[in-house]
This record gives structure tokens, C-alpha cells and sequence, in this order.
């Protein structure tokens, strides 16, 4: 059995189509401490928006505060997972952890 150029690229374009559709956005609630002064938010935010695969990232201080606020991040969850998100605010000085799903 040979294969055609043209069915080549039919099978090629499926697999691609499939692997897209396997990858799907999610969003994510990180709690986020050490969020002490107005600049802490925007350095979450703009470190967890620089990662690859991020589409979204609101940084909300808690009621209360005392350091605490929530990061909501969408992101691909083909390209990053919310344990790599925690990881890069934790080490930018920010200890966060994954919320668990309510």
C-alpha cells in the first residue's frame, strides 16, 4: 500500500487536529502568601503571566489579607500544569499551592 502525498498530509492534518483537541483551557485558583505591599500582586501576576501556556492571571487579596491573596489563572493545559504555576510564584518569593477543586 503506498501513501499519497495528498493522504499524507489528510492523516498529518487528523493527528495535529486530534492533539489540539485533546489540549483544552483550564482555569485554576492558586493561594498565594506573602502578599504584603500593592507591589506583590502585579510581581504574581506578571511572573505567573510569563510562563508559557498562560492566557489569563487576576491576583485578588483576600478579605483580611494578612499576606493572603488568590491568583486565578487560565492557562493550556497542554503546554503547563498548576503545580509548574505554584512553583514559579513560589519562586519568586510568593509560596502558593493549587486550591483544591470544590
Amino acid at each position: 500500500m503506498t501513501l499519497s502525498v495528498r493522504n499524507a498530509l489528510v492523516f498529518a492534518a487528523a493527528v495535529f487536529t486530534a492533539d489540539a483537541a485533546q489540549a483544552a483551557e483550564r482555569t485554576v485558583r492558586l493561594d498565594v502568601s506573602n502578599v504584603t505591599c500593592v507591589t506583590c500582586a502585579p510581581i504574581v501576576r506578571r511572573t505567573i503571566s510569563r510562563i508559557s501556556g498562560v492566557e489569563a492571571v487576576t491576583v485578588a487579596l483576600t478579605p483580611g489579607g494578612r499576606g493572603q491573596a488568590v491568583a486565578t489563572v487560565t492557562y493550556d493545559d497542554a503546554r503547563v500544569t498548576p503545580a509548574a504555576l505554584a512553583l514559579a510564584s513560589t519562586r519568586a518569593g510568593y509560596p502558593a499551592r493549587v486550591q483544591a477543586r470544590r
